[in-house]
């Protein structure tokens, strides 16, 4: 089950990265720079839904021998700044905190599921920085960003902070003199060490996001 869920998440990511690339084109005749331009510098907000794979502790999570805890996807709510550098190349700054949910499933005698209940949330926090570049057709402009950050994961006053990758595929759309629509699709590992509340060496997450950007 948790295999296939995997795939289903991968999937839809590299479906999500398919689209932004596809919809990078849909400018090409309208009159705005290039996508090999360096842009303007932008902050703004994003809100979507983020989705995790790992595995808690079952001492943080105070299982019993006849339940299971799984961590479900959440709200995810981030502000970011890009910096442009040279050309198409550019940079990010970025923060975002999610809520997980931790559903319980509880099992008869026969293994058969007879009650599933939510047991908490896992509060998930970052503070990342990434580099990479644009490219597509204006005004549309797609991007892909790689780099790294400071991650933190708690549950029921238990808290690791812990190092990670990032990867983000986006697509940026002007909108008004000023404004700018963000779509992205972002992959987050982060290394955990087996570190409590977590029991595995490594946490998956991925998220899909919308949000508005002021451009200076």
């Amino acid at each position: 089950m948790r295999q296939s869920n995997i795939r289903r998440r991968a999937a839809l990511f590299i479906a999500v990265v398919l689209v932004l690339i596809g919809t990078a084109g849909i400018g090409q005749a309208q009159p705005y720079a290039d996508c090999q331009t360096a842009r303007s510098r932008t902050i703004g907000v994003s809100v979507g839904r983020s989705a995790p794979y790992f595995d808690l502790a079952r001492d943080a999570a105070n299982a019993g021998t006849m339940e299971s805890i799984l961590v479900r996807g959440g709200f995810q709510v981030a502000a970011r700044g890009d910096l442009p550098i040279a050309g198409p190349w550019r940079a990010r700054v970025e923060g975002s905190a999610a809520n997980w949910r931790v559903a319980r499933q509880t099992y008869g005698d026969d293994f058969q599921l007879i009650a599933t209940d939510t047991v908490g949330h896992v509060e998930a926090r970052e503070i990342a920085a990434l580099i990479g570049r644009q490219g597509g057709w204006a005004p549309a402009c797609g991007y892909v960003l790689v780099g790294g950050g400071i991650y933190s994961l708690g549950y029921h006053g238990t808290s690791l902070h812990r190092p990670g990758g990032a990867l983000t595929a986006g697509i940026e759309i002007p909108a008004g003199d000023r404004g700018a629509v963000q779509v992205d699709v972002q992959l987050r590992i982060i290394n955990t060490g087996g570190r409590l509340p977590v029991s595995s060496s490594a946490v998956l997450a991925a998220s899909v996001s919308a949000g508005w950007a002021f451009r200076f």
